[in-house]
């Protein structure tokens, strides 16, 4: 199985694992007595990956212990279905949005208009879906596949989720109040769990550096970081080193600009209270 989300994956994990050693494709190839296109084909995810062929390069490299067991495990199940690929039909584009959030160690969401997906409620995002235009018939489906994202959080080893958000979000009543509380009263159980941070970018503040669009960062162990830009059922990964470097910087400068931890559930704790209040 190649050129899919997942081989794709394995094969910039190998690229990496050789990179880091000095080696070239080249220099590689005569160590392992095979030709420099296999190497290629391996780095590339342009023919079949075999576990065989893994181990040996992994051998080569001189990669150990739990690094050498991980790739090996995911050149194992590079043929076993994920989740989202099993009866459901759902667009490459997403697929591949979902193989990076399974395989990325830490998430930096900068976000100007919603609560990001990763900690929507169902009602939540219920309501954005249907007022986005989804299908009816579409949308359970749409529902369950963004509840069942979530379940990086809270994974044996979950993924690290740092979140910029504009005070903004919390301003506009999506579902009505009995949803918002719902939604904040989330965000704030969430927000205690050791692998995530949410921090309030306050309205206060008036212009800061996320102003120029939302978008979301994904580091990895090993492979170099991508960003993943969202437009209206659409969006594009960008992997250049030098433009992933201008979010980077962009994540420097509002975390000096959002509010401090105990400063952003203070202020997620005044909406709480005021939606609370008004759903009464």
């Amino acid at each position: 199985m190649a050129d899919t989300p997942r081989a794709r994956a394995l094969a910039r994990e190998l690229r990496a694992a050789r990179s880091a050693t000095g080696l070239t494709a080249r220099e590689l190839s005569r160590l392992l007595g095979w030709s420099e296109a296999k190497v290629s084909r391996l780095e590339t995810a342009r023919r079949g990956i075999r576990v065989e062929s893994v181990e040996a390069m992994l051998k080569a490299l001189k990669v150990r212990g739990a690094e050498r067991e991980r790739l090996l495990t995911m050149a194992r199940e590079i043929r076993e279905p994920a989740w989202w690929e099993v009866g459901r039909g759902i667009p490459d584009q997403l697929t591949a949005l979902l193989d990076v959030e399974q395989r990325a160690q830490r998430i930096t969401s900068v976000q100007l208009n919603l609560v990001p997906g990763l900690l929507q409620t169902e009602e939540y995002a219920r309501e954005i879906m249907t007022v986005s235009g989804v299908p009816s018939d579409d949308v359970d489906e749409h529902v369950s596949i963004r509840l069942k994202r979530q379940g990086i959080l809270a994974q044996s080893n979950p993924v690290e989720l740092r979140v910029l958000i504009d005070e903004t979000v919390f301003m506009r009543p999506v579902g009505g109040p009995r949803v918002m509380a719902e939604q904040l009263r989330h965000v704030q159980e969430v927000n205690r769990a050791g692998n995530v941070e949410i921090r309030v970018l306050p309205r206060s503040i008036g212009a800061h550096a996320g102003l120029s669009g939302a978008f979301v960062l994904f580091e990895f162990e090993r492979s170099r970081p991508v960003v993943y830009i969202e437009a209206r059922r659409s969006g594009a990964f960008i992997d250049a080193p030098g433009d992933v470097s201008l979010f980077v910087d962009s994540v420097g400068l509002l975390e000096s600009q959002a509010s401090d931890r105990a400063g952003s559930r203070a202020i997620l704790d005044s909406y709480l209270l005021k939606y609370e209040s008004e759903a009464e």
